[in-house]
């Protein structure tokens, strides 16, 4: 039989000629990515994006699971899913027998705890920090899926004044919260962009007898993981935010001990077989952004690896933040430095603009971002992070700092037109 072509593109590397002399910038967002020419894009933490090779690559895929669709999913697809694997668990050194796939880190977090073998009274633990969507899977945890969990969150405030404090807040809260039997930690905090030290609060709750799991949703691609030193029991992580992948694409690592205990989504067939097997038959999918992950990885190391994208997004990040609070008289985040994630800056706006009055927080902030980019073709973020609005920008590769100049004109109308935060929320009450 004449060797088929996925076989083949498995073997073989994806063609990463000239990627070690491409500059950062404009230069490799034009040679190397799709996005709009005139579009100031500085929220890669959201969706990512995907340069045109990894994306060659997934048409390739896709061309050759329709050539002949039961070829692919019952004699080759799982060859694959196990070979991305390796490059992940490689990627973020972990044992391979402890990653699967999962198309999103809510889809990550949902697993696990949904997994859980909790008694009415437990608790569960998140933050005031913790992403929007899983605040929710809390509640929906307590009314619906285990009745008699209790939901709880941990009030983190800014400023925060060291990793120490913010450590000694977690030991008291656990000392007085016996209850608790399952923590979630923020590796990067989103929308608010705060770098948690998660092996020092892993350590931290393990010694109050709770099972822990970092929601690394931003961090692989952009912080380095060692996920077998990190000391936590699981992780899950976006590869489509930093690492190059398609959409859809997500690790989750889970420590040996409690691979009897963590089902996937769905039952299937593969009940009772290793995790591997269990998640990858979920029933017919497309497993492409999954076998991309490998092809992505070449491409990150094609262009330096971490230590030089990071480095140039970090320095771009932090001279990008400081421009605009100098010419704006802003204020950042206050946060330790240690603290401060690469990409992601947060700078705080002084008031409210009164375009927004009268809205809920949350629609507020959505609102705010819409009239940005429809009127200025800037995509970035606003929300809020203890009680005041903030502007999110995150830096990536293809990013220049004449694309956070772009910044200054728009938010300096909107300050012009700002009311106090008291005013803000008298307006709302008035609702």
């Amino acid at each position: 039989m004449q060797l088929m072509p996925d076989k083949e593109m498995a073997e073989n590397k994806m063609d990463c000629s000239g990627l070690d002399s491409v500059a950062f910038g404009d230069e490799i967002r034009q040679k190397e990515f799709r996005l709009r020419p005139a579009s100031g894009f500085m929220n890669n933490g959201s969706y990512g994006s995907v340069p045109r090779r990894v994306l060659d690559v997934q048409k390739r895929y896709l061309d050759i699971m329709e050539s002949h669709p039961d070829h692919w999913f019952r004699r080759t697809a799982f060859e694959d899913w196990n070979d991305a694997r390796k490059s992940v668990a490689e990627f973020v050194s972990a044992d391979v027998e402890d990653i699967v796939f999962v198309v999103n880190a809510t889809s990550g977090v949902n697993t696990v705890v949904r997994s859980l073998k909790l008694e009415p009274g437990d608790a569960i633990l998140g933050t005031s920090l913790t992403y929007g969507s899983l605040k929710n899977l809390w509640h929906d945890m307590a009314e619906n899926i285990s009745p008699g969990v209790k939901a709880k969150f941990l009030e983190i405030k800014i400023p925060i004044i060291s990793e120490d404090d913010l450590i000694q807040q977690f030991d008291d809260y656990l000392s007085k919260n016996l209850e608790v039997k399952f923590v979630l930690i923020d590796h990067i905090t989103s929308p608010s962009a705060i770098l948690m030290p998660v092996k020092r609060l892993g350590a931290v709750c393990h010694k109050h007898g709770a099972m822990v799991m970092v929601d690394g949703a931003h961090a692989p691609g952009q912080v380095h993981l060692n996920l077998k030193d990190l000391n936590v029991d699981f992780y899950t992580g976006n590869m489509h935010k930093w690492a190059y992948t398609p959409r859809g694409c997500a690790l989750l690592w889970v420590k040996r001990e409690h691979h009897g205990m963590v089902r996937p989504p769905l039952t299937s067939w593969e009940k009772g077989r290793s995790i591997s097997e269990q998640f990858f038959n979920q029933g017919t999918r497309d497993f492409i952004p999954f076998f991309c992950a490998k092809h992505a990885l070449q491409f990150y190391q094609a262009i330096g690896g971490m230590d030089k994208a990071v480095g140039y997004t970090r320095d771009l990040a932090t001279r990008g933040r400081d421009l605009l609070c100098k010419e704006l008289s802003l204020e950042r985040l206050d946060i330790p430095s240690s603290m401060e994630t690469p990409n992601l800056r947060m700078i705080r706006l002084p008031g409210v603009p009164k375009s927004i009055l009268g809205f809920e927080r949350r629609d507020a902030a959505l609102k705010l971002q819409e009239d940005v980019y429809n009127k200025h073709d800037i995509q970035s973020v606003f929300d809020w992070v203890d009680g005041a609005l903030y502007l999110r920008i995150s830096t990536q590769v293809h990013n220049t700092l004449e694309d956070i100049r772009k910044l200054v004109p728009v938010l300096k109308g909107l300050m012009d037109d700002c009311v106090s935060y008291d005013k803000w929320s008298d307006a709302k009450n008035d609702v």
